[in-house]
């Protein structure tokens, strides 16, 4: 049913999930798949019901993703891979009357993250930053219009076409780059 140009997309998305589920696909139908669809990236973007107000060691999650990562290069061995941060979460923090912050366990688990795609050797876009940051979501839930829902956890389909365009432009810079490498290192 799929086209034989352009982008197809084969989501495999569960709402609220940490990502850990992907592990216990088997690999003969990860296998199948790859045969009837050839996987060119797989883009991994989990995690953001993982962290917590203060959470500081989210060292069993990093175990889990590193082993669901080697589980999907094992099925997809020809794809490239893409880790995706979390982005910004903001939580009313009671001492300081109430006031809305980005969570803390939101940037101690980007730093997990950025680990998991080094420690793995695949590649990392940091969606936090791309957001803008430190308090980005409130940022984005109160932009005209708003960009995200007033949970100031969630990105609402303005602020996903917003980073979509921040990630393709990633992702188109980093085929330029690699290309510009390739043609120098063929001269």
């Amino acid at each position: 049913m799929d086209g034989k140009q352009g982008v197809a997309v084969d989501n495999f998305s569960v709402r609220g999930s940490s990502g850990l589920h992907l592990r216990s696909i088997p690999l003969k139908t990860l296998k199948a798949f790859q045969r009837v669809r050839p996987y060119d990236l797989i883009v991994l973007q989990y995690g953001l019901n993982v962290a917590t107000e203060r959470g500081v060691n989210y060292e069993s999650y990093k175990k889990g993703m590193l082993t669901v990562i080697a589980h999907l290069k094992e099925a997809f061995p020809e794809a490239a891979i893409l880790l995706v941060s979390v982005g910004d979460r903001e939580f009313k923090d009671d001492r300081r009357n109430g006031e809305l912050r980005t969570m803390p366990g939101v940037k101690n688990l980007i730093r997990y993250q950025q680990n998991i795609a080094a420690e793995s050797g695949i590649a990392f876009w940091n969606m936090f930053e791309a957001m803008g940051g430190e308090g980005s979501m409130a940022k984005l839930v109160h932009a005209k219009p708003s960009m995200a829902n007033y949970d100031y956890t969630h990105i609402n389909f303005r602020g996903g076409k917003h980073l979509a365009g921040l990630l393709y432009e990633t992702l188109i810079y980093g085929k330029e780059q690699y290309d510009r490498r390739r043609a120098y290192e063929k001269e």
